[in-house]
């Protein structure tokens, strides 16, 4: 499956963040703090802050609360595929050898959707795709996981921890889910002493929040013996946000999108990017697991689009190309040729295959 689109790609483009399109976090510790709330404030409001603090540079950051919580936001161009890392999302994880032959730390990972603006409106909307980034855990995750969150009666009365004394209400947002496992169907988002302010975003009226989406596992360990002091969260592998330090991340492949069933998509670019907090987890005096989202980067912001099949760079694919991508196997040279239009199957290498892709390609017309 391919998606499509005007293109507006060149020199100039900026490599940051340009526009935050949404944002609405789950019930965590630092919401209406990161960004601060003001009274009067509404989304917009909001989202302007958080448009202060993250368009244009790497410097900002954004908490997204529990589970589910997310940000939209994009370029002032299309992301064109091209056949590598394309973007990179950077967050505050860090590396920690606490536990030997186990890479981890203090990671909070979140997923990455990547839209396509089919209706070309310029804006996330009803008429666009959006697909899931297959990140290294995806088969350890559960999908079409369902939370719902309950706003909380600021005045109730406190339930603080039995053993952990900055945990001062055990009873806080309510949830309740669709997950498998029994004793995770409900629960509380606990509230604790480092942060007294209200967890429910304040600019949203709505009494109940749902989302949903992928849920990767909860594999954090407790280092200080029940204590909830000291954590490890090992890292998730590729392709989520906040996991890897972001010396150690290499970014995202929009060639790693797949649809709602799982099936990898073809993509020729991108218009829109979200994250959202990928896991359920409550790490003692550390809080909720929460995705934090400090800045992104186009990896190739002044890149041209690629016409895979248009082997000879003449801006069209037809039959000159079958005899330039034969010339091109029995020299076994790159000499002026781009090896991602050469790799018409899209499967990293240029081969004989190709050839077939590309015949195929031209007898179809697509």
């Amino acid at each position: 499956m391919a998606a499509m689109a005007t293109l507006s790609a060149g020199a100039g483009n900026s490599p940051y963040i340009a526009h935050v399109y949404d944002y609405r976090p789950a019930p965590g510790q630092f919401v209406n703090v990161f960004p601060a709330y003001k009274p009067g404030y509404n989304q917009d409001s909001i989202n302007a802050q958080l448009e202060a603090s993250l368009c244009g540079k790497l410097t900002g950051s954004v908490s997204l609360g529990s589970y589910g919580g997310y940000i939209v936001f994009g370029f002032d161009h299309p992301v064109l595929n091209m056949h590598g890392y394309d973007v990179k999302i950077y967050g505050n994880a860090i590396q920690s050898e606490a536990v030997p032959d186990v890479a981890g730390g203090s990671c909070e990972p979140g997923i990455i959707m990547v839209g396509v603006d089919m209706d070309g409106d310029g804006v996330p909307s009803d008429g666009d795709e959006w697909y899931e980034i297959k990140g290294g855990a995806y088969d350890r995750c559960q999908h079409d996981y369902e939370i719902t969150y309950y706003k909380p009666d600021e005045n109730k009365v406190k339930v603080p921890h039995e053993k952990w004394r900055f945990i001062t209400d055990v009873e806080y947002v309510r949830w309740t889910s669709n997950d498998q496992v029994a004793d995770s169907t409900s629960g509380y988002v606990w509230r604790n002493s480092f942060h007294n302010q209200p967890y429910w975003p304040l600019w949203i009226q709505d009494t109940v929040m749902t989302f949903r989406g992928t849920k990767l596992p909860n594999c954090a360990i407790d280092m200080s013996a029940g204590n909830g002091s000291n954590w490890f969260q090992p890292f998730m592998g590729e392709g989520y946000v906040d996991n890897l330090p972001n010396g150690m991340e290499p970014g995202f492949k929009i060639d790693w999108a797949i649809d709602g069933e799982g099936n990898p998509v073809e993509l020729d670019h991108i218009d829109f990017i979200k994250v959202y907090t990928g896991q359920l987890a409550y790490c003692g005096w550390l809080g909720e697991t929460s995705t934090e989202v400090c800045g992104a980067e186009d990896l190739h912001p002044d890149a041209l689009p690629v016409i895979i099949g248009d082997v000879n760079g003449d801006g069209s694919v037809n039959i000159s190309d079958v005899t330039a991508l034969i010339d091109l196997l029995l020299t076994g040279s790159l000499i002026d040729f781009n090896s991602s239009p050469a790799d018409v199957n899209v499967d990293g290498l240029v081969n004989i295959s190709d050839v077939t892709a590309l015949i195929d390609k031209l007898l179809s017309g697509n």
